[in-house]
């Protein structure tokens, strides 16, 4: 499987000026590790996302939860090992709800598809 998912010009830029600034960008997404994880990385590095502090991907331990709550998973763990999340951005309500959001949520248009 290959990814040619091109990046948005406007998240890159931000992303590099996030990074470039010193903050510890975490990416959280709902792909599937086993499935979708090597292309995943592969289409990000392509595309120019690099100098993330990690990629986190679903892993079986979560398959069947909803995003909501895998996510809120994911962040209490994120906090429990420290990490102040400042701000939390996402193309789907399910991205930015639940417990451990952070400062500030920022929610992106999409309207390709819908994530409950």
């Amino acid at each position: 499987m290959t990814g040619g998912c091109p990046a948005i010009p406007a998240m890159l830029g931000l992303f590099n000026k996030l990074v470039n600034s010193g903050f510890k960008v975490i990416l959280l997404t709902g792909r599937g590790e086993e499935t979708l994880g090597q292309v995943t990385i592969e289409n990000l590095h392509n595309q120019g996302f690099l100098g993330y502090e990690r990629l986190i991907l679903r892993t079986a331990a979560y398959k069947g939860q909803s995003t909501v709550e895998y996510k809120s998973a994911i962040r209490k763990k994120l906090v429990e090992e420290g990490y102040r999340i400042w701000g939390n951005i996402g193309d789907q309500w399910s991205d930015l709800h639940g417990d451990y959001v952070g400062n500030r949520t920022f929610k992106l248009p999409n309207p390709m598809y819908f994530v409950p």
